[in-house]
């Protein structure tokens, strides 16, 4: 089934992850990353199903692992020491800092893989199209091709891999040497693929005025009721920060604000913000049970 926030109106789409990307690398604080993290994960599971497995291990928890341990080892910063290692301290904040960072890109990085499942092409060109026609081809070009590129290259290597040329046996040197051979192979292609790409727009008449989008999108009125929820969790997390619901200090100290129930209340409703996408797929699902019951 069609993922019910792909439907809406990409204006209101791109302000919702602009807003999942923003705060997190704003405020970092640890109730809020959490939050973003389950939330990106949640909604990650839906769009992918078993396949968010294989990115999460691939991708999420090496980074994660890798911020973790190195920042530590490099910021020394803090009063809390817990240990040394070669005469340089580990201190307790230093270590919370990293988890925090950790956290804090690792939700990104999760928005950004539900944004690449979201945000088609021609959404980019319909948001940008207009304004700077350049960029929005390029944004889309680039979305488009890096899959295409990850596809021929695996292509590439089970052809050599066939006449005995892999990557995965021999000596370094061969190895290396196979490898360029790929890498060679591949941006031949993609020479070969920009020549075709560019002939087939400008035949088409890329350039021509005025610009227009493949898919005509409407504002309705779901548009305009996500619109105003997400202008109330934005409206939110500003009074939360400027009334110092929320504040944290990791260095010299590590401190954070008081848990009151405003503070929790802030959380709820950012979770429920960020959770829009999700409570609108269970909204939908339950629809097509009930129609289906119906039968």
């Amino acid at each position: 089934m069609r993922d019910a926030f792909d439907t809406i109106n990409p204006i209101v789409a791109f302000v919702f992850f602009a807003f999942a990307l923003v705060m997190p690398m704003l405020l970092m604080h640890p109730a809020l990353l959490g939050i973003s993290l389950v939330c990106a994960l949640i909604w990650l599971f839906m769009l992918r199903g078993k396949k968010a497995w294989g990115y999460i291990l691939k991708f999420v928890l090496p980074i994660m692992l890798l911020t973790t341990i190195i920042n530590p080892l490099f910021n020394h910063a803090g009063i809390t020491t817990l240990f040394y290692i070669r005469f340089n301290p580990v201190t307790l904040e230093s270590i919370i800092y990293g988890v925090s960072s950790a956290a804090m890109l690792a939700s990104v990085v999760l928005w950004f893989a539900c944004f690449n499942q979201i945000f088609t092409s021609d959404k980019i060109v319909y948001l940008l199209g207009r304004f700077a026609p350049g960029l929005s081809l390029v944004v889309s070009m680039a979305l488009r091709f890096v899959p295409l590129f990850t596809k021929q290259a695996k292509r590439i290597a089970a052809a050599q891999r066939g006449a005995g040329m892999g990557v995965g046996g021999g000596s370094i040197i061969n190895r290396a040497r196979n490898g360029l051979s790929i890498l060679s192979s591949l941006i031949t292609w993609a020479l070969e693929s920009s020549v075709t790409t560019a002939d087939s727009m400008r035949s088409r008449g890329y350039g021509l005025h005025p610009r227009k989008s493949f898919t005509s999108y409407r504002f309705d009125g779901r548009d305009a009721l996500i619109g105003g929820l997400l202008a109330l969790g934005m409206l939110s997390c500003a009074l939360a920060s400027g009334f110092k619901l929320i504040s944290i200090r990791f260095f010299p100290s590590y401190k954070t604000n008081e848990i009151t129930p405003l503070f929790i209340a802030f959380l709820i409703a950012y979770a429920l913000t960020l959770l829009i996408p999700v409570i609108m797929n269970s909204i939908e699902a339950y629809r097509w049970h009930l129609s289906r019951s119906k039968l």
